[in-house]
């Protein structure tokens, strides 16, 4: 009831603001249908997974570790995944391989060309769909350690990266930041001022964000000062040049944090579970928060059933997404999020 009554308050106190996000004016969630507010980007509320490329290992070492993901075109087409998550590692033989750690290493997608190409192969049979959410995770064994940063820098892991998505992703179906910018000075203040680009200009591209804080974002801004050029997005904090979209991974604990950021106009991803404790309790308390918080995508281990266990999500009502619940204008269904026919 706390958490409802926070993003109850939340929604209340960003009535006045003005109708780019679905807030006020003709349209609005608290104004009159006057004329139809066009849907944006932040409007959606989608399903993601997490570790998307993941296969159960032989012998697992943790619970945390036992779940398996259809390979990403089937979780797109199949479970209406729109939110994908990939870690990405620097091999000196064999370039940028896809896969949890040394003791988790199965994988749907050997290399990061692999999931991409996957995932484009899908979106081109696909155009209409809304925009995928790529996040990729640079994984770095000292950074893991001790977030010593020197062997990425070595390896040159961030550009070969952002080289990649250059290759294997056309640039005219990838939102950047130059594009969510416009002519404003910084990104914060082109999404505050214009808010995110039109659903109906958006149809078939994805929009890549680096999962990764501190030293390894600030490497990647080095490259990308305010990320001029830059085909990711970045978790920057709120105040920040480049603040954009978030990841806050408890909606219980952080329900109003997120109902805050995505009432101001910031994308927010969140995790319906972790670990496999919601799973093995078939508790949806947490998903259920996700939900009610706006975030904009809720990332899962568990997208469809799976045998034996009761516990996986899905958008309520949605095509597979829906009209997110904090900003959507009044007149928006799912169908008009998201709907591919047969």
């Amino acid at each position: 009831m706390r958490l409802l009554n926070g993003i109850l308050a939340v929604m209340l106190m960003a009535a006045p603001l003005s109708g780019c996000f679905g807030l006020g004016g003709s349209g609005g969630l608290f104004g009159e249908d006057e004329e139809k507010e066009p849907l944006r980007l932040n409007h959606i509320q989608m399903e993601g997974t997490h570790n998307s490329y993941h296969i159960e290992p032989l012998v697992s070492p943790t619970r945390e570790y036992v779940y398996t993901h259809e390979p990403l075109d089937v979780q797109a087409a199949d479970l209406g995944v729109r939110q994908f998550e990939i870690d990405v590692w620097w091999d000196v033989r064999e370039g940028l391989r896809v896969y949890h750690n040394q003791y988790d290493s199965g994988t749907t997608c050997p290399t990061f060309e692999d999931c991409l190409s996957t995932l484009l192969a899908w979106s081109e049979a696909n155009d209409q769909h809304h925009p995928l959410m790529i996040w990729v995770e640079p994984k770095d064994w000292p950074e893991q350690a001790v977030d010593i940063t020197t062997t990425v820098e070595l390896s040159g892991l961030l550009q070969d990266i952002e080289d990649e998505i250059a290759e294997f992703w056309p640039r005219n179906l990838t939102i950047t930041p130059d594009d969510v910018r416009g002519e404003w000075p910084t990104l914060s203040e082109g999404i505050l001022n214009d808010g995110w680009p039109l659903l109906e200009e958006s149809r078939g591209k994805a929009i890549f964000v680096l999962l990764a804080g501190g030293d390894m974002r600030d490497l990647y801004l080095e490259e990308h000062p305010g990320l001029v050029g830059a085909l990711m997005f970045t978790l920057s904090p709120e105040g920040s040049s480049e603040a954009s979209i978030f990841s806050l991974t408890d909606p219980v604990g952080s329900g109003e944090d997120i109902a805050r950021l995505v009432s101001e106009g910031y994308i927010v991803r969140t995790r319906a579970d972790s670990g496999g404790g919601e799973a093995d309790n078939n508790d949806t308390a947490r998903f259920e928060a996700a939900l009610a918080s706006g975030a904009h995508s809720i990332s899962t281990d568990y997208p469809g059933p799976v045998e034996g266990m009761d516990y996986w999500i899905a958008i309520p009502n949605g095509t597979p997404s829906r009209c997110n619940p904090l900003t959507a204008p009044t007149w928006c269904a799912s169908e008009d999020i998201e709907w591919i026919g047969d």
